[in-house]
């Protein structure tokens, strides 16, 4: 499996994963979300990142 990014759904998280010195690509509003007030965080994909989330 090929992957260029990993997308984050909370402001809590990507907040941190920035702290942390991970890369964001992009945000983006959330299509799941009806009242279209949320919005998801796209980082760019790397080992550190996934094992970053896998600690969790």
């Amino acid at each position: 499996m090929n992957k260029d990014s990993i997308v984050i759904f909370t402001a809590k998280a990507a907040r941190k994963l920035l702290k942390e010195g991970f890369t964001m690509i992009d945000i983006k509003p959330d299509k799941n979300d009806i009242d279209g007030k949320r919005s998801v965080f796209v980082f760019e994909y790397s080992k550190e990142l996934m094992e970053k989330l896998m600690e969790k």
